[in-house]
């Protein structure tokens, strides 16, 4: 795989979860040998059970099935890769437990007592043709109910075909970008013209959208953005 392509894709990764109302960053942790890293994480996001962004009149099925009961959330790794079995978690996280007691920590849902190690570790690990879906669990602590979603973002698999966990392929991550930002039809009540500048790290893929006349594809994105550092 092009290695600019899999920086690009998980850069829009990250605007695609932003674009559903997810607050999103990713996570580094440290290892005690100087100048190593322990292992990273590329996503992990909340989101909100009652997000609303009805004033974008955006209205597609919504394919990551985000909750409308509880705080989601995500934990997802960008995997840019033609073959299904290399689709994982890094084994630094997956196979670590202190590793796995750390990404609990660093989300901070509870101060209790409560074990969620293994729950973790067996859906960090969970590669299974037996589910039918995203992996999940739900959870409740001191400050609410939370379903806790684990998946990854596959730019090179063709779409999920509804057996083994479910993933997020290109061509819907482009598709419903897409949906959100262009400029070809006017929203009386979201207008999609202004400084995009605002976008910050996300400026030249917005600017690549919403230039566009025409829907874009997941072969235009790649042919764009395949040399671009």
């Amino acid at each position: 795989m092009n290695k600019n392509l899999d920086k690009h894709y998980a850069n829009i990764s990250k605007l695609y979860l932003r674009l559903k109302g997810y607050v999103v960053t990713n996570l580094i942790l440290h290892s005690e040998k100087s100048g190593n890293l322990k292992t990273e994480l590329d996503i992990l996001g909340i989101r909100m059970p009652f997000h609303l962004q009805e004033n974008r009149q955006v209205n597609l099925v919504d394919y990551l099935e985000s909750s409308k009961e509880n705080i989601e959330i995500i934990i997802a790794d960008v995997k840019n890769t033609k073959n299904i079995d290399n689709v994982k978690f890094n084994d630094g996280l997956r196979k670590d437990d202190l590793s796995i007691k750390e990404l609990i920590d660093w989300i901070g849902i509870s101060n209790e007592n409560n074990d969620l190690s293994s729950k973790f570790k067996n859906s960090l690990n969970l590669h299974s043709n037996e589910l039918t879906g995203f992996e999940s669990f739900q959870e409740t602590s001191s400050i609410g109910n939370f379903l806790f979603k684990f998946t990854f973002f596959c730019p090179s698999l063709e779409k999920w075909n509804g057996k083994g966990f479910k993933y997020i392929h290109g061509e819907e991550i482009i598709e419903f970008i897409w949906e959100c930002l262009n400029t070809t039809k006017e929203i009386k009540s979201c207008s999609r013209i202004y400084n995009f500048k605002n976008w910050n790290e996300y400026e030249e893929y917005v600017l690549f959208f919403k230039s566009a006349e025409t829907k874009t594809t997941k072969i235009q994105f790649e042919e764009y953005f395949r040399t671009k550092k």
